[in-house]
Order: structure tokens, then sequence, then C-alpha cells
């Protein structure tokens, strides 16, 4: 069995749907690595340019797509094009996608990324879930103008209501200015909260791990760190 992943960080978001598909392989696009996730292969993406990477995808199998500035869409994204025909050859034999539930119902361009996944699933005849497993239909969206990436330069995290912590690797903690042990204030447009920061080696890039009560909002956002 092949999954084409598009969620964040799957071993950690669902290890349930993980260990019922534990003798598949992945190809899994994020801008998180899944150090967790066996048989997988990792395309990094930017955050929020996942429906950018589909585009590039769709254009390699939809003629009316054929006239895409894939050197555009590359750079925004940085996937090469080498790495999207890696995709499609993965989804030739491949037999689902797992969309991300947060990216679907709050990423600013969601109905693109709902079309982009129909067509690029009627192509290959794969079923589209999410990461709790239930099967996906989006045969009534319609696609448009990709919506311009907005900028997440500086300290990033990734919210999720899995646990209560703030923990990130040394890059985050170089870039936001934190330390180990340190409470910390963290704001940003949707967030205003203190915590403790716990380093975790094993964490790359700048991206930090944020547990909240409720997310009814995009996952990924820049934050303002002080001590508190």
């Amino acid at each position: 069995m092949k999954i084409f992943n598009i969620t964040p960080n799957l071993s950690f978001q669902s290890p349930d749907l993980v260990a019922k598909f534990h003798n598949a392989s992945f190809l899994t696009l994020s801008p998180m690595e899944d150090e967790k996730l066996q048989n997988n292969i990792f395309v990094k993406c930017e955050i929020s340019s996942e429906a950018y990477v589909l585009m590039m995808i769709a254009s390699e199998i939809c003629k009316d797509l054929e006239n895409e500035d894939i050197g555009f869409l590359s750079g925004e994204s940085s996937v090469g094009e080498e790495e999207i025909e890696e995709i499609v050859d993965f989804l030739k034999d491949a037999n689902f996608i797992i969309a991300d539930e947060n990216m679907l119902n709050f990423h600013k361009d969601k109905e693109n990324i709902k079309a982009l996944l129909n067509l690029i699933a009627s192509n290959f005849n794969l079923k589209i879930i999410d990461s709790a497993g239930n099967k996906l239909d989006f045969n009534s969206a319609n696609l448009g103008e990709l919506k311009e990436l907005d900028n997440f330069d500086g300290a990033v995290v990734y919210k999720h209501t899995k646990d209560d912590e703030f923990k990130g690797g040394n890059y985050f903690k170089i870039v936001s200015k934190v330390k180990d042990g340190e409470l910390v204030t963290i704001k940003s447009k949707n967030l205003n909260i203190t915590k403790t920061f716990k380093f975790d080696k094993n964490l790359k890039g700048t991206i930090a791990f944020l547990g909240v009560k409720n997310l009814d909002n995009y996952a990924f956002e820049v934050v303002k760190t002080h001590k508190a």
C-alpha cells in the first residue's frame, strides 16, 4: 500500500492511523519532517504552500493547467520540478491521500486545495481520507486563482490539541531567543499565552510545537516571544 500524506506530522497527530497502515509506504509533503514515520519519503515545502505544490502536480496530468508558471510555484514552495516528478511517479500506484483537517478547514486557499486534491485523486483513482481515517469527497470544489502565500519568516509555532506543551529545537531556540525551562510569553494575532519552554534536541527547523486547548484557526503561526 502507498499513501500520499499531506499532514504536518502524522505520527504525532494520528498514531492510531499510522499503526493501521504500518505496512504502507508513505510520501509526505510537509514543512516539518516526521522522523517517527517509517517507510517515508519526505518532500519539504514552505509553510502553507500545499496549493502551489498540488498545482504543480496537477499541471503534469491536466492539459488545461500545463501553462501554469511552474518556476514561480517551485520557487515559492521550495519544491523542485524533480521532486514533482517523484511525487507523480509515486501516485501512479498509490492507494490513498491523507489530508490534514486543519488545512482543509482553515488554510486561506482551502477551496483550491480541495479542488486540486479531487483532480489528482480522480486522475490516479485514489481515495482521500483525513487523519482520523474518515473518507472525504471534494467533487463539488471549484478551482480558482491561487492565493498569494503569507510570510512565515521568524519563529513559528505549530498549534495542536494533543497536549499542553511548548517545545522546540535548537533553531527555534536561537530565533526566538528562549531558553530551556524558561517561562515565556507567546504573542501573535491569535495568541497571548504564557508557557514554559522545553528544549527538544530531536526537533529541527524554526517550528516549535505548541499545545492549545482549542484550535479554530490555521495551525501554523508566526509568534513573538519574550521572558515572562
